[in-house]
């Protein structure tokens, strides 16, 4: 009856240690992933930063003069000018620029009096 008992006790052991060596063997894997994850996250957020960074240099006036002069559109020495729209007034013209205005000007073009 003894060796019986030795046997499955055994038995158990190994088939615990085997279940241990496993599930220690899968949470080394994922630390191993998880370190290179938060590697990649740390490169995609240096990437980020630098990307606002150059969109930042993008929007500056000295960045578009730069560029002006490199497609020659502005020569050395001369300088740009730039053109904003005011916001509409409410005594000022209201123009039409929705879907639907394109469709009936269509639609006139084609089935309007001629």
């Amino acid at each position: 009856m003894r060796p019986v008992v030795a046997t499955v006790v055994l038995a158990l052991g190994l088939v615990c240690a085997a279940a241990f060596t496993g599930i220690t063997v899968q949470a080394n894997a994922l630390e191993r992933a998880k370190g290179v994850l938060s590697d990649e996250i740390a490169a995609e957020q240096a990437r980020n930063a630098d990307l606002v960074a150059a969109n930042a240099q993008k929007k500056t006036t000295d960045y578009l003069i730069q560029k002006a002069q490199d497609y020659d559109f502005v020569k050395q020495g001369e300088g740009l000018i730039a053109v904003e729209r005011s916001t509409p007034t409410a005594n000022a013209p209201h123009v039409d620029s929705g879907q639907a205005s394109r469709i009936a000007r269509w639609i006139r073009l084609f089935f309007g009096p001629r």
